[in-house]
């Protein structure tokens, strides 16, 4: 005897529940695997360097410009080296605020100017931290 099933049969269709849930959890995956890197809005070139730190997590970040006045940005906002030292005395009287302080800098900034700012970043009682892109070892 043989026996005839009445719903049609549909080799072609694809789950698509089934198939939305495996795209959300690959998108999960790598969004939690991902480096979370903030970058600064102001285009500057950093030197390169084959030597590498850990990424400091919330720490400020104060950027110098490579044009000929060195312009000093501390968190994006264009401030002056008077400005800075307010702010990193106020920071270092907050709570919970990070132990460092990145330094971008372009690579034609002047070497006096970047030694100034790791100056007073470390006179406020943080360690400063030099941004450089990554290099092959020599």
């Amino acid at each position: 005897m043989k026996l005839e099933s009445t719903l049609r049969s549909r080799r072609t269709f694809l789950h698509l529940a089934s198939l939305l849930d495996i795209i959300f959890l690959l998108l999960l995956f790598f969004l939690l695997s991902s480096d979370a890197v903030v970058r600064s809005g102001i285009a500057v070139t950093t030197p390169k360097s084959w030597s590498s730190l850990n990424s400091a997590t919330g720490a400020d970040v104060i950027t110098i410009s490579g044009s000929k006045s060195d312009q000093i940005f501390f968190n994006d906002k264009l401030i002056t080296i008077e400005q800075l030292k307010k702010k990193l005395i106020k920071k270092q009287e907050e709570e919970g605020v990070a132990l460092q302080v990145v330094i971008r800098a372009d690579q034609t900034s002047r070497f006096g100017e970047v030694i100034r700012i790791c100056n007073l970043v470390a006179g406020a009682g943080f360690s400063p931290i030099l941004a450089t892109r990554a290099d092959q070892r020599p």
